[in-house]
């Protein structure tokens, strides 16, 4: 009979113990947003904006500060590289400089940056110089050996890249420390009758 009392006490513990852990696991969970990726809120130039040359530097501005590096790459409407000299990033914001022969016609910029949870983000904005029609799919770099080059994209909301969230992780481990809890609660109840 003690014997029994005192595994039915540790059982016990053990489950106030989980049932703790749950507790810090899914509330620590309801701190995080649901979507914790950064996403594009701004750019100078704009997207679709018309200019009378090409600017100085295009500017992306995003919800969130931005891991470095980070890289931009700019194509001019012949298809070749406008961007000129390294990608910065200051906090939120991510610039590269502009040169170049700058014809009339469609810019985009195409551009990976990591967020703060760690995921890349990508996607493009196009813009216009001179009187040339924004073409809906602007032109894209010419292939390049370097690796530090971005895919371009068609999107600006964050890439997954196929593995659990931080926030799928807790939901995970929340119930799967709740089953146990409950398993071992139950085991205790039949035990001690």
């Amino acid at each position: 009979m003690r014997k029994h009392a005192r595994l039915a006490a540790l059982v016990t513990a053990l489950g106030a113990v989980l049932a703790a852990a749950l507790v810090g696991v899914v509330a620590g969970g309801w701190n995080l947003p649901a979507s914790a990726h950064a996403s594009l809120v701004a750019s100078d130039p704009a997207a679709g904006q018309r200019l009378d040359r090409l600017p100085e530097r295009v500017t992306l501005e995003f919800s969130e500060p931005i891991s470095a590096p980070a890289y931009v790459v700019v194509t001019a409407p012949d298809g070749s590289r406008a961007d000129q000299g390294e990608v910065r990033v200051d906090g939120a914001e991510v610039s590269v400089a502009l040169g170049g022969s700058a014809p009339e016609g469609t810019y985009g910029a195409a551009f990976r940056v990591v967020s703060e949870d760690g995921h890349p983000v990508t996607g493009r904005i196009g813009f216009v110089v001179g009187d040339g029609p924004l073409d809906d799919a602007a032109p894209s770099a010419t292939a390049s050996a370097d690796a530090a080059d971005p895919a371009p994209a068609s999107t600006t909301d964050g890439d997954d890249d196929g593995g659990p969230s931080l926030g799928q992780v807790q939901v995970g481990v929340a119930v799967a420390l709740f089953a146990v809890a409950a398993g071992l609660l139950l085991w205790s109840r039949r035990r001690t009758r």
